[in-house]
């Protein structure tokens, strides 16, 4: 019987190993993971990658819709363990998204995260502002729209029925 129930945990605990190592993000998966061009890999040789399959993921800064579909325009940032984009202040910089369809600016909105599955197309010039800027574009197998990250207010209350004259000499607090 114990050899049953640790075989039983075993596997367990081997199942959700495995969970844990998935490839990429819900539905973003790929296979081999190792074949997935980086965005700095990309920004380095930009002519060697052309038609490789990469997984970048962002901010993004405006969708366009065009005649033939819709250009999400990403401010680059890091995919973490989940697949999420993580929210930091470092960025190797910006990509364009390119998706079959129409896609509503209203949801695919600035500031929004996301994660796109495609194919590196090469380099396009562009502006940001009034900077000329080369951007990498990556025409989309799949994606995902990332829900929106709620700020959480953060309030320090009191404890009514903590003691801190107890702790602090009274003296500290008398003129």
């Amino acid at each position: 019987m114990p050899n049953r129930v640790s075989s039983c945990c075993a596997s367990l605990l081997l199942a959700l190993m495995l969970s844990a190592c998935s490839a990429g993000p819900p539905g973003l998966g790929y296979e081999p993971e190792s074949a997935l061009i980086a965005f700095d890999q990309v920004r380095q040789t930009p002519n060697a990658f052309k038609g490789f399959p990469v997984r970048w993921s962002g901010q993004i800064v405006q969708t366009r819709v065009l005649a033939t579909g819709t250009e999400i325009e990403v401010v680059e940032l890091a995919l973490r363990g989940d697949g999420v984009p993580a929210q930091q202040e470092q960025s190797q910089g910006r990509f364009i998204i390119q998706v079959e369809g129409l896609l509503d600016p209203q949801l695919y909105a600035q500031g929004r995260t996301i994660t796109a599955l495609g194919t590196y197309q090469g380099m396009r010039a562009g502006k940001i502002g009034e900077q000329a800027y080369s951007f990498a574009v990556l025409k989309a197998d799949r994606h995902r729209l990332w829900p929106k990250v709620r700020d959480v207010e953060v309030r320090y209350v009191r404890d009514p029925f903590a003691d801190f004259d107890l702790m602090i000499p009274p003296r500290q607090f008398r003129p």
